[in-house]
This record gives C-alpha cells, sequence and structure tokens, in this order.
C-alpha cells in the first residue's frame, strides 16, 4: 500500500506507521508478516513507485514472466538481494536508490512486453541485462532459469550479445552467454556449474545426463553434472536432500553410480560460497583421478537425451 492512498483505502496514516505493517520501500508499505526479501512482494512494493513509462527489466522481468525459480537473492545462505533493474531511457526521472538499479539507455520497443499489466523487458534483453550489470555468475543462473521456463534459448542470447557489441559489460556476458542451459534445474546447480568451468576450467559438463548400466541398458539416474571425457559426476546436494526419504534414494543412486566406474564430486550451499576455493581444489583433484582410473572397469553410458 502507498502511503499516499492510505486515506483512500480506509488506513488511517497512524496504522501504516504500526508494527503491523513494514516499510518495503519509499513511501511504500506491507503487513508485517510478508516477507520482505520474497520475489514478488518486493516487484510488486517497486511497481507501486514507478512511472508509467517504466521497464522492469533483469532477473525480476523473467521472474514477472514465469521463471520462478528465481528469487532475487545471491550470497552466503541467499541473503542477499540483487537490485531490481528499471528502464527509463535517457529522459526518464526515476532516482537510483536501494533496491533498485535505473537504467537510462534507450530501450527499443521491441524489446519492451506486456505480462499480466506490467511492462517488462524480453526475457533475451533481460538475461543479457543482468550478464552485463550483475556479472556473468548471475548472468547464468538468470539465464539457465529463462531458457528452463521456455523464454528463451541459448542460441538467441548468444545472438543477441553479438548484436551488442556496445553494451557496457558485455565481455561478461560472452563469457557465460554460449554456457546456458534448459536443463538446469535449479540456482545452486548453475552455480555449481560456474564454478565448474569459469572457476576450476574444466570441460562444459552434460546437465542432468540420464546414465546407464552398459552392461544391461538400465537407467542408474541422471547427474547433475557429467563430464563423459573424464568419466567425473557432479552432484548438489540441497537442503531436502537431508531428507530420509531424498537421502535414503541419493544413497541407492550413488552407489549404483560409482559401480559403473564414474568419478563423483557432491556440492553443498556451503561450498559454493565459503569454501568455493577448496571446491575448486576438489574438483581438479577429482578430475585428474577420474582420469587415471582402470577404464577396463566402466560400465557406465550416456542415453540419448535432449542436451539444452
Amino acid at each position: 500500500v502507498r502511503l499516499s492512498d492510505a486515506a483512500s483505502l480506509g488506513l488511517p496514516r497512524h496504522e501504516l506507521l504500526s508494527p503491523r505493517w513494514a516499510r518495503l520501500g519509499r513511501g511504500v508499505y506491507g503487513w508485517s508478516e510478508l516477507d520482505p526479501l520474497d520475489a514478488r512482494v518486493r516487484i510488486e512494493a517497486v511497481l507501486l513507485d514507478l512511472p508509467s513509462y517504466a521497464v522492469i527489466g533483469g532477473w525480476a522481468s523473467l521472474w514477472w514472466q514465469g521463471a520462478r525459480t528465481l528469487d532475487g537473492r545471491t550470497g552466503p545462505g541467499g541473503t542477499t538481494p540483487v537490485p531490481i533493474l528499471v528502464h527509463v531511457g535517457p529522459t526518464g526521472h526515476l532516482r537510483r536508490r536501494t533496491g533498485i538499479d535505473v537504467d537510462r539507455s534507450r530501450l527499443p520497443a521491441s524489446e519492451v512486453v506486456e505480462t499480466r499489466g506490467v511492462r517488462v523487458s524480453v526475457a533475451t534483453r533481460a538475461v543479457v541485462d543482468v550478464m552485463c550489470r550483475d556479472g556473468p555468475e548471475e548472468g547464468l543462473v538468470a539465464g539457465d532459469a529463462a531458457c528452463a521456463a521456455g523464454l528463451t534459448s541459448a542460441t538467441h542470447v548468444v545472438q543477441l550479445v553479438e548484436r551488442s557489441p556496445g553494451i557496457r559489460g558485455i565481455p561478461r556476458a560472452r563469457l557465460v552467454a554460449p554456457l546456458l542451459s534448459a536443463r538446469s534445474r535449479s540456482v545452486p546447480e548453475s552455480r555449481f556449474r560456474f564454478v565448474w568451468v569459469v572457476e576450476a576450467g574444466l570441460p562444459v559438463p552434460l546437465v542432468n545426463a540420464p546414465v546407464v548400466d552398459s552392461e544391461n541398458g538400465w537407467l542408474v539416474g541422471e547427474v547433475d553434472l557429467l563430464d563423459d571425457g573424464a568419466g567425473m559426476a557432479g552432484e548438489y546436494d540441497g537442503a531436502h536432500h537431508r531428507e530420509l526419504d531424498q537421502h535414503t534414494a541419493d544413497n541407492i543412486r550413488e552407489e549404483g553410480i560409482d559401480g559403473l566406474n564414474i568419478t563423483v564430486v557432491r556440492a553443498t550451499s556451503i561450498d559454493l560460497w565459503p569454501r568455493r576455493p577448496q571446491l575448486v581444489r576438489r574438483l581438479a583433484a577429482r578430475r585428474a583421478q577420474a582420469l587415471g582410473r582402470d577404464r577396463s572397469r566402466d560400465r557406465w553410458g550416456v542415453r540419448p537425451f535432449w542436451p539444452r
């Protein structure tokens, strides 16, 4: 609720300023039980304070269009909010403030679409903007989510990057645009792949590849990342993997994969943040082990699948 609209809604000003309500932005208040870091809460709070010509971009545009694995957060524990990008053009009058990143460059009309009553940048442009403004890791996260939601594709993102050599930060986009995959199922999986390829310098892996027992053709399971040249798999364990049923299923699957002579590297949220340097070293060490394995014991193959 905007403070300026409170009276017309029958809400006394002192009610909004009470502990039952929390300030979500400039002159915008929400019920105190709302999560101020929730993506929808953040976006709708910003929308209440935007001029009609403004366009929501970046991760918020992708979330609004359906990429709901994005939550607009980063950092250890996902507690650091990524600013919401707002396009206002060269003549727009909107000041940058906490939680909002203002873009004053000219946004072509062809790159704006109205979705559920809100003007947002088209998905491909939104992905490139995240790559350029928020960095390659956040760009890979946003791009994977957009591709998985069917909003764009790696090909379309690469094409826009090639057509936009003058955009500030475009080298960051060139780094990760070719790595996007529609098969990534979560933000941590995308971050794990970023560490794998960009920071550890390992070959681009297959994403959620179906691994089979080559002796009988049975599907053993899908692995999050697979270096099929080295015989090494990467698995990200989220919090739900600690639940008893899921943990039991993981153990059975891991035993099956180990029995095929595949080297497995497991990572958690701690590995992706405070222990990232150690994860980089572990990946390099485990790949060296995988390359030195006794290949006569290999019993695995990859079932044909849609790679992107």
